[in-house]
């Protein structure tokens, strides 16, 4: 019985970076359609049934942020993983890009080798890579996305950025042992990412916070969601 491949659909009007990501995913595995022209992309996807969906935001037919709010009110795309590759950047359009429905967006800056980790993440590994969702509530933790704020046991716990996105990926992936490499490059990128000791105290500085079971060390680079 034949293996059924992950599939990924790529719209971008750039045909050098189709050309690009369709190489590399199909290298990895993957069943990958490409398309120029983002005018058919709700009419394409709903026939390919992909896994995961890579938009561009800027393209000339119609916007990926249109076609993101497109396929989630289709209710076979509410699952669906989608992920912005995009060469803007700042807050506010990072913002526009989770309300709308996006799980990630990759900044070009950052690289292509960020988006192929990220997409064997949660094709290959199974990890959560949801920034969609702005809530999350595990036990006596309550983490709010949109505000950047978590509370422990009802009172606000002061925490740096970089503090809270390490805290929200360990609690999508509660039930995963996840090593220290695979944390820097889902969080930060392969390109532009922090040394392994900055990471590290991140860590400390959150078990000091919320307690030592927050985050349990399993090895000397290997960590798991404690709730």
């Amino acid at each position: 019985m034949a293996v059924k491949l992950s599939r990924i659909l790529v719209v971008d009007d750039d045909v050098d970076i189709l050309e690009l990501l369709k190489y590399n995913f199909e290298k990895e595995g993957f069943e990958v359609k490409t398309l120029a022209n983002s005018k058919n992309t709700v009419k394409v996807a709903t026939k390919f049934s992909p896994d995961l969906i890579i938009l561009d935001i800027m393209m000339p037919d119609i916007t990926g942020i249109e076609i993101c709010e497109q396929l989630r009110s289709i209710p076979s795309f509410q699952n669906v993983y989608i992920f912005f590759l995009t060469a803007r950047a700042g807050n506010g359009f990072q913002e526009t890009v989770l309300n709308i429905g996006g799980d990630d967006y990759i900044e070009k800056l950052m690289g292509i080798r960020t988006l192929m980790y990220k997409v064997n993440s949660v094709l290959k590994k199974r990890f959560v890579i949801q920034k969609r969702f702005s809530e999350i509530s595990v036990g006596d933790l309550y983490i709010h996305r949109k505000t950047n704020s978590v509370f422990f046991r009802d009172s606000k716990v002061a925490v740096s950025e970089a503090e809270f996105e390490l805290l929200f990926f360990l609690a999508q992936n509660r039930h995963k042992t996840i090593t220290l490499d695979s944390i820097i490059h889902n969080i930060w990128g392969s390109e532009i990412y922090p040394f392994h000791k900055t990471v590290k105290l991140y860590i400390e500085n959150l078990r000091i916070k919320f307690g030592p079971d927050i985050i349990k060390v399993i090895g000397s680079n290997e960590y798991r969601f404690g709730l």
